[in-house]
């Protein structure tokens, strides 16, 4: 079981990460600066790697600012994540850069990342020292050995598909449409609004995408709402209780609309509190009792 910072990427680092697998940039320097992932360095891509890791590192850290460090080797799709802790940095600092590593990767893209390393000194950042870690921990020679054909397709279809536009990739879940209201309709939820009428009543055709009116009322009292709301067909209602001048209240049943019961919502019954048992008093532990004395 490890812990866990909380600390995730936002908005602007995401737009680099994508960035990054499109192959803009060759190496990008991540930090943690007051409780925020934020990019403190990057760098173009040359045709030659190495020749791109001997300009930047270990030129870009510094030994007292622990980081993440994301090193595309030769595709977009062939990145390393180093993490550099340096003895000297402070155990507060270490210890959050450890606690983000495992939401670093997920959001960065866990089939992106092809090797892992832990360098707690910029002379492991030399780069034939490097090279030797790297064909040691099979990150470039056997990337695809341990996989079945199935799994090298499958890993494959994974990259493809986060290498697209967040507004290109599939979901699961639809977040939402949004079909136009009509004129009509409109006028009226603005007259709504200011109180002028008690019932508004909205549909939502699907056939042409839009939200149209089914029905209005100046004023309506609460007994005879029930008759407007139809279980047949969804309805979206908008009624003004004019006994309650409160805040406005959402309402998914239409069973018992009436001034009662909506005037419940806002102002519920007091629950009587249940008073405990007063246990009487033990023999001569009551109240001090006088005597006559006897003549």
């Amino acid at each position: 079981m490890s812990c866990q910072s909380g600390i995730r990427a936002d908005n602007e680092l995401m737009t680099f990460f994508e960035d990054c697998k499109r192959g803009k940039y060759r190496m990008g320097k991540i930090v943690i600066n007051k409780e925020k992932l934020v990019v403190n360095y990057h760098s173009q891509p040359s045709s030659d790697w190495k020749a791109d890791w001997k300009r930047d590192l270990p030129n870009c850290v510094d030994s007292y600012e622990p980081c993440f460090i994301l090193f595309r080797l030769e595709t977009p799709h062939d990145w390393i994540l180093i993490s550099f802790a340096d003895d000297k940095a402070s155990s507060r600092d270490k210890m959050v850069l450890a606690a983000t590593k495992a939401t670093f990767k997920s959001d960065f893209g866990q089939s992106f990342i092809q090797g892992e390393f832990q360098i707690s000194s910029t002379h492991e950042f030399n780069l034939d020292t490097f090279e030797r870690r790297l064909h040691k921990g099979g990150v470039r020679d056997n990337e695809t050995s341990a996989m079945t054909s199935f799994e090298q397709d499958r890993s494959a279809a994974s990259r493809e598909r986060i290498a697209l536009p967040l507004a290109m990739q599939a979901t699961q879940t639809l977040r939402g449409v949004q079909f136009p209201v009509d004129q009509d309709a409109t006028a009226l939820i603005k007259k709504f609004g200011k109180g002028e009428i008690d019932f508004v009543q909205l549909s939502v055709d699907t056939l042409n995408e839009a939200i149209k009116l089914e029905g209005n009322e100046e004023r309506l009292d609460a007994s005879s709402l029930n008759s407007k709301v139809t279980k047949q067909k969804p309805r979206y209602t908008l009624f003004r209780l004019r006994e309650v001048d409160e805040h406005p209240i959402e309402v998914d049943s239409r069973d018992k609309l009436d001034a009662e019961s909506l005037i419940s919502y806002w102002r519920p019954a007091a629950i009587e509190e249940k008073k405990p048992f007063a246990r009487p008093p033990r023999p001569g532990s009551g109240p001090r009792r006088i005597t006559a004395a006897a003549e």
